[in-house]
């Protein structure tokens, strides 16, 4: 509904708020599971975005954690390269972001008043954050202090992640120290764009052009620019 907006050149920002979502998508077309009123889903289309949309994943996604810490600020919440955002190793949320008639669109899902049943199949690795911070939550309490956060990102366009945002966010990274399986196309200083699948390395960190800069086992660095980045078991 935002993107049709955008198109039919509508007035801009817009945000769109769904009880459900029939056909919730992630990056890479994957499903999102959100067809439930126990969540917040919405996208928020801005026709004032200049800058392109690699960074706006992360960016958004430091600015909705700090804005439900303000809700449970019993909880912590990390920010999981590229787009997710976790409590305690587990998925609260993910942000999807995109281009349409010369909009940023940026799509977001969180789970807010889920009991443990009552979240998806993927459920060992999914949470919310009634199960966080132990009370109901719901969306009219979440939704405006998420949108109030998002603004200061859409006031700050910029191609890359300001320094003080790389800063927090590398400080919420759900990576840690430990090893990480690679999966997607990373480059380094001396060639091009390659593939790889499964490649053991480590984080050393979000970068301000919205990559991903690992270490792999022979101590060779490289830019994760897009892909998946999993804990090795």
């Amino acid at each position: 509904r935002a993107k049709e907006l955008a198109d039919a050149g509508r007035p801009l920002p817009a945000i769109v708020v769904a009880d459900r979502q029939w056909r919730g998508r992630g990056r890479r077309g994957r499903r999102w599971e959100s067809d439930t009123p126990r969540g917040l889903w919405f996208t928020v289309a801005h026709g004032g975005w200049t800058a392109g949309v690699e960074t706006l994943p992360l960016r958004a996604g430091l600015a909705v954690a700090r804005a439900l810490e303000t809700v449970v600020p019993d909880v912590r919440v990390q920010v999981k390269w590229p787009n997710d955002l976790l409590i305690g190793g587990r998925k609260v949320g993910g942000i999807l972001c995109e281009r349409a008639s010369g909009a940023a669109l940026a799509g977001i899902g969180l789970n807010l008043d889920h009991r443990e049943d009552q979240l998806p199949d993927v459920a060992p690795q999914a949470t919310s954050l009634r199960l966080e911070s132990g009370r109901r939550v719901g969306r009219g309490t979440v939704l405006p202090q998420v949108v109030d956060a998002l603004a200061t990102v859409w006031k700050r366009t910029a191609a890359r992640i300001p320094a003080d945002e790389l800063v927090a966010l590398n400080a919420r990274s759900a990576l840690g120290t430990g090893p990480l399986s690679v999966s997607g196309v990373v480059r380094d200083s001396s060639q091009g764009p390659r593939a790889v699948e499964g490649l053991a390395a480590e984080a050393v960190g979000m970068c301000a052009d919205g990559s991903l800069e690992v270490r792999d086992c022979a101590g060779r660095r490289w830019r994760v620019i897009a892909g998946t980045v999993d804990s090795w078991s």
